[in-house]
């Protein structure tokens, strides 16, 4: 049996285990909230010294997802009645709304997996979601890279999320190579 032919056959299994790990990432921390500590004392586990007078409380992918959704709909609730101007806040409101698109894009290959088990594969669907992922790659990257590198492996939510991307981008990639039937010559 060929590799590729294995891959494809065996394509829901890994992405079934795909969908029952990325909600593991989320439930993991990715950022840490800074606390100010004094540094003659100690800061106990699950936080982290970062520097100074600071420790690092872990903080999930999924508060941080809740956050970033609840100041979006706290902005536009404020725009519609009328307690927020958006020509004073108009920055702010953009960066909540780049924000949360990060959020429905991270939340997005969750979707597409589901929607791959289901309909079987469909080579748009595909498309589409190594395209998602590419991204997600991106923004899981620029993220991990931006919150406190040097602490890794107590952020071990965000990089569970990179690892599982980058995994779903070469399983859809030899998937989708091996659905294609070879070409006859000229």
């Amino acid at each position: 049996m060929k590799p590729i032919s294995w891959i494809n056959e065996h394509k829901n299994v890994w992405r079934v285990a795909a969908l029952v790990l990325l909600p593991v990432a989320f439930l993991g921390p990715w950022a840490f909230d800074r606390v100010n500590v004094p540094a003659k004392y100690p800061c106990s586990p699950p936080n982290v010294r970062l520097e100074g007078d600071f420790c690092g409380v872990p903080l999930s992918g999924i508060q941080m997802s809740g956050w970033i959704i609840g100041g979006f709909v706290s902005m536009i609730v404020g725009l519609i009645t009328g307690e927020v101007e958006l020509a004073h806040r108009g920055f702010e409101f953009l960066l909540i709304l780049l924000y949360s698109l990060f959020v429905f894009l991270l939340i997005l290959p969750i979707i597409n997996t589901i929607l791959l088990i289901l309909r079987r594969d469909r080579k748009r669907q595909q498309v589409f979601h190594m395209v998602v992922c590419g991204l997600n790659l991106g923004i899981g990257l620029l993220w991990g890279m931006s919150h406190y590198p040097r602490f890794f492996y107590a952020l071990w939510g965000i990089w569970l999320y990179i690892v599982l991307i980058i995994s779903a981008l070469v399983w859809e990639a030899l998937a989708l190579a091996a659905g294609r039937k070879p070409s006859r010559g000229w």
